[in-house]
């Protein structure tokens, strides 16, 4: 069976775990529901979060244009990062804690791995961009590649890194653990897309603008999130490559970036999104037959579904 549709639930050892599953009250409900735990958590935080911009734009609170991205960062260190670590603390105890943390830092894996989170869909873009009819500009090589790897690399570490200790070592590894690779990249593309509708509204709107960006947000969350599970399963769960890769797509794919210069103007995101497909057709077959990162982890066939 492809690597793609593994989503069998199979009777296996259990991950050892400090959290009573079993238990009555809310501490055993969060230990056997973490995801939707954490959802019931981060998603009425997070849209307040995000909603003062909105409402600050459209004077409801003063402040008039502020900026998105001081607000998603506070999203992610002041309420996603927390309530996962509280919800995997309850459910596995401090060994969990440890765990998630041991995949946000896991650097260790094999150097094709490196090559693909950091290039792979850069190079991907400006090649599709080419094909397409558009020109490679190189007259300021050097500057525009040092510009595009700062755009890459602070965001990485203060918002991917502990974004992606969220969505990908969190939430979709508990995800994939009853539902499966596609089926875990899908839910979590959706949560992903679900948190961040806020910012749709934090400018002039109607409603068929709000369903357009939150289509595309989704028609872009969903293979990345599908890439993301494929890349976790290839380097044994590694959050941090994970998180480079989302720092490399975030810093490569809008106007005014690193690929936009080197093809000479226009929006290459449709060119991105398309190396982001083709890049998880390349890569699915390269995990076949691999277990989850949880297997992968401690050594076992499969893990209890949750």
């Amino acid at each position: 069976m492809s690597a793609l549709h593994d989503g069998r639930r199979t009777p296996v050892p259990t991950v050892p775990r400090t959290g009573d599953r079993t238990g009555g009250g809310w501490r055993g409900w969060v230990a056997r529901r973490p995801v939707t735990a954490f959802l019931l958590v981060a998603l009425p935080l997070g849209w307040a979060v995000l909603g003062v911009p909105a409402l600050a734009f459209h004077g409801l609170l003063p402040g008039g244009q502020l900026r998105g991205e001081f607000f998603a960062l506070a999203l992610t260190v002041l309420v996603m990062l927390p309530a996962a670590v509280w919800v995997v603390s309850v459910a596995e105890g401090r060994a969990g804690v440890r765990r998630l943390f041991a995949r946000t830092f896991r650097w260790r894996f094999g150097l094709g791995w490196w090559v693909a989170v950091l290039l792979a869909v850069p190079v991907g873009t400006v090649v599709l961009g080419l094909l397409s009819g558009r020109s490679l500009q190189t007259s300021d090589l050097p500057s525009v590649l040092l510009s595009g790897t700062l755009a890459a690399l602070l965001p990485l570490f203060l918002v991917n890194l502990w974004e992606e200790t969220v969505w990908a070592g969190f939430v979709q590894v508990h995800l994939e653990r009853r539902h499966g690779l596609v089926a875990a990249a899908a839910l979590t593309g959706v949560a992903f897309a679900a948190i961040h509708v806020p910012l749709s509204f934090a400018k002039e709107f109607t409603a068929s603008s709000v369903l357009l960006e939150l289509g595309f947000v989704l028609a872009v969350a969903l293979p990345f999130r599908l890439l993301a599970g494929i890349v976790l399963r290839g380097t044994a769960g590694s959050v941090l490559a994970v998180a480079v890769l989302h720092a490399v797509w975030n810093a490569g794919n809008s106007e005014d970036s690193v690929v936009d210069d080197l093809l000479s103007g226009g929006q290459p995101v449709l060119f991105a999104v398309l190396a982001l497909v083709l890049l998880t057709a390349v890569t699915a077959p390269l995990v076949r037959g691999r277990g989850t990162a949880e297997q992968q982890e401690t050594g076992t066939s499969s893990v209890p579904a949750r």
